[in-house]
């Protein structure tokens, strides 16, 4: 059977609720939020696991694996007790064990290789996430779904209000020590709150616009070409290296900048929003803190075509010196949840400005999942194949994901279609990144 490119065959099996499989303690019934998760719309951060037939084939019984995954996750859920309850308003979570949606569906007439090579678009990945069965004030859904072949894809579909993307690992990664080895000994925190309270009045967040047009491509850098952006990123022979992350990113502004002009013909001002990452700066956030641990602030510059590479120093400057006012400034000494206040708020206005300037500003949100344990994520035979996320809503959005190797970059890009048409047609781009046509090589 020949399968049009834009869809798979996905029969949906099964849908069922699974619940913690001990009830919450009466004193964690309420979960609050902090001041940025009420800063952070509900909206799924979605991530897709692909894993290869289980080997030895003995172990390949889907039966026997949707009842280890479901008694796993169920286990899960005592640990992540927030995860099964639901957003009540923009202060708290009612950790009411309602349970999460578990759909168990078949991919027809396709192998994981042959959904992987290419990979899959926005709407084939869409299918393998329960996105008709976790609705409203829900937290967590999950989709397991199987190839002819014997692969799996696990679709885990995470509310953004509660978890960021370090968050959403460490509940897949937990998830998956507990099916692989039973009871397990991480122990995530859910006192965000207590680190940096909540406003006492909600902020008002406005509209987020979600952009139905958008194209979400991933493009791969291979060591060799990051290694050449971050020596095209130094100043001088004799200065630091930068980051893997600075450099693409610099990179990649770079060309941002110079996608044509605003509507009357003046230079573009490129923000870019870089994100920063508090576990490990404010005293209280640990690896495991839930919840949301980043700051999101931006950077502005007026650049025009063509694409200069020459400013790729001065912009990593301009990111070095933002982590240092954040790391020297009130939020991280004093757990100031002022200063979280006014880059929220900055955020916020460089958005509004972006979705009401006509092109004249472009505001592009970038998120580095690089180094996160993603590939660990080993429920009982391997890990991961591949692992994907996506953008469904935003335009603008890059999100860098390591390769399995770990020396290389996946870029996951979201743009209109018209902007996207543009980008991935700069030669300048096609000189240090590659349009991903196989997620397994």
């Amino acid at each position: 059977m020949t399968l049009s490119r834009s869809i798979m065959d996905v029969q949906i099996v099964s849908v069922e609720v699974i619940k913690p499989s001990q009830p919450t303690p009466p004193n964690l019934k309420t979960h609050q939020f902090s001041i940025i998760d009420q800063y952070v719309p509900h909206s799924y951060g979605p991530f897709l696991f692909f894993y290869s037939p289980p080997v030895p084939a003995d172990k390949n019984d889907p039966s026997q694996t949707l009842t280890l995954l479901k008694s796993s996750l169920s286990e899960a859920l005592t640990l992540f007790y927030p995860f099964a309850g639901r957003i009540k308003d923009n202060h708290h979570i009612d950790c009411s064990d309602d349970g999460v949606k578990f759909v168990h569906a078949r991919v027809l007439h396709r192998s994981l290789w042959q959904a992987l090579c290419p990979p899959p678009n926005s709407d084939q990945m869409r299918q393998l996430f329960p996105t008709k069965h976790t609705v409203g004030q829900e937290i967590l859904g999950i989709q397991v779904s199987f190839f002819e072949c014997g692969g799996i894809a696990i679709g885990v579909y995470l509310s953004h209000k509660i978890a960021d993307a370090r968050a959403h690992c460490t509940f897949v990664n937990g998830w998956a020590s507990i099916a692989k080895c039973g009871p397990s000994v991480l122990r995530p925190r859910f006192d965000l709150a207590s680190v940096l309270p909540p406003m006492e009045v909600a902020p008002s967040l406005g509209e987020f616009t979600e952009v139905s047009t958008a194209v979400l491509k991933v493009f791969r850098f291979e060591a060799s070409k990051i290694a050449e952006l971050k020596d095209k990123a130094k100043a001088n022979a004799d200065e630091k290296d930068p980051s893997r992350m600075a450099a693409i990113t610099a990179f990649l502004w770079s060309i941002f900048a110079a996608m044509g002009h605003g509507h009357k013909g003046n230079p573009r001002q490129c923000t870019l929003s870089v994100p920063v990452n508090l576990r490990g700066r404010v005293p209280g956030l640990h690896e495991h803190t839930m919840g949301n641990a980043v700051v999101a602030t931006p950077l502005t510059v007026p650049m025009a075509p063509p694409v200069d590479l020459t400013a790729m120093p001065e912009l990593v400057k301009e990111m070095r010196e933002l982590v240092k006012r954040v790391d020297e400034g009130g939020l991280v000494k004093r757990r100031d949840g002022g200063e979280v206040l006014k880059m929220m708020e900055s955020y916020l206005e460089c958005y509004n400005k972006a979705s009401s300037s006509e092109g004249e500003l472009g505001l592009y949100d970038v998120s580095s999942l690089l180094r996160f344990p993603f590939y660990e994520a080993d429920f009982g035979w391997g890990k991961p194949a591949w692992v994907g996320v996506l953008n469904e809503s935003f335009s603008n959005v890059v999100v860098y994901v390591d390769t399995k190797s770990g020396d290389g970059i996946d870029a996951w890009v979201t743009m209109t279609k018209e902007d996207m048409a543009q980008f991935e047609s700069m030669p300048e781009l096609l000189k240090y990144a590659t349009p991903l046509h196989n997620a397994l090589k």
